[in-house]
């Protein structure tokens, strides 16, 4: 669904963009040579240190059920994903984010659930011609979160779970609650858990937060310098930026999440000067998708996060990505970001 206003956008914008983008590494690079710093070794010293502040905790478990408590340094970079819905995610946006990751270079990164939609194993009345194969959505959900890694180069990526990947837990429980409980000798795990079928272990980089019941899209999530916290979210409001302001005024705690696909951000004081945030990251969903059914003129929008720490605290954008068409007429996705506009390569 493209319901965002067109906006025209010359070749030579993203040019001139790319070419400020180089300028600026340029002007990086001279700057930390004059104070006698190594890009690099400054990277690796603040991954060290987000390693020994998180030293047999957050970055050491492939598995967590409840908040999760990471520890990072000032400086440290975070992405935050929202609702990828694979495979029905928009894979122009897709493209968009993942040239955004390998630029952007964040420390951390955050998916905050419905990462996979789990079509295949809806309880909801599907179309008789709508073709659904749940093997097939793991192996591509698995081959983006591989890529997303590998291409931001990030240290750890936690997953928190949503709704749509607890579809897995409770179709086993409801009718067949026996099967669920089966423990796989090996890591003593329900043997049909998301993460298991998934292929995932401890050796790699990533933690799977659960509820404290080990279900999705519930009391799972992660806190950050004890100051903010990402979770998939349960309060649905109409507009957005309301849904996640009812959960952290219920909550008194500053709060990111997902679930509604809304874009939006809200924030008060409170009288003992704490400032209360509440962000909602959007989504990265193809609407069009026949797995969207229950899409009907909907406000959504396309759109992420960046965090970097600041003080000892999480300062966070958020960023929306347009629908726009370009000189010749041609759809295309845009984002812009840090100076640069990244411009699609078109549908």
């Amino acid at each position: 669904m493209n319901n965002a206003k067109n906006i025209t956008v010359s070749s030579a914008t993203a040019a001139n963009s790319s070419s400020v983008m180089r300028r600026l590494k340029r002007t990086v690079a001279k700057l930390a040579k004059n104070r006698g710093l190594n890009v690099d070794e400054v990277r690796q010293q603040l991954i060290d240190k987000i390693k020994q502040l998180n030293q047999d905790k957050a970055l050491g478990y492939l598995t967590f059920a409840g908040i999760i408590n990471l520890d990072l340094p000032d400086g440290t970079r975070v992405a935050i994903i929202p609702d990828w819905h694979v495979p029905a995610h928009d894979k122009q946006v897709s493209w968009q984010v993942k040239e955004w990751l390998a630029e952007f270079k964040p420390h951390i990164i955050i998916l905050i659930g419905d990462a996979a939609d789990m079509f295949g194993l809806s309880r909801w009345p599907k179309a008789p011609r709508v073709v659904a194969n749940t093997q097939a959505e793991l192996d591509e959900t698995r081959r983006l979160v591989d890529e997303v890694i590998t291409l931001s180069g990030c240290l750890h990526l936690f997953y928190i779970m949503g709704n749509h990947e607890d579809r897995n837990r409770r179709t086993q429980i409801d009718p067949n609650a026996s099967v669920s409980s089966l423990i796989d000798p090996n890591t003593h795990e329900p043997i049909l858990n998301f993460h298991q079928l998934m292929g995932y272990t401890r050796k790699d980089p990533i933690t799977f937060v659960y509820g404290m019941n080990e279900e999705g899209g519930g009391g799972g999530g992660v806190l950050v310098n004890d100051d903010f916290k990402f979770i998939h979210g349960k309060i649905v409001r109409g507009k957005p930026g309301q849904s996640p302001y009812a959960e952290a005024d219920s909550q008194l705690q500053s709060v990111g999440h997902g679930h509604t696909h809304r874009l939006g951000t809200r924030a008060r004081r409170l009288t003992k000067g704490h400032t209360l945030r509440s962000f909602e990251f959007g989504h990265l969903a193809d609407e069009t998708h026949s797995y969207m059914g229950y899409a009907t003129y909907p406000n959504w929008q396309h759109g992420l996060g960046a965090g970097l720490v600041h003080g000892g605290k999480l300062h966070i954008q958020l960023l929306p990505i347009l629908k726009v068409n370009d000189e010749t007429g041609q759809t295309r996705s845009a984002l812009l970001f840090d100076g640069k506009f990244t411009l699609s390569s078109g549908y």
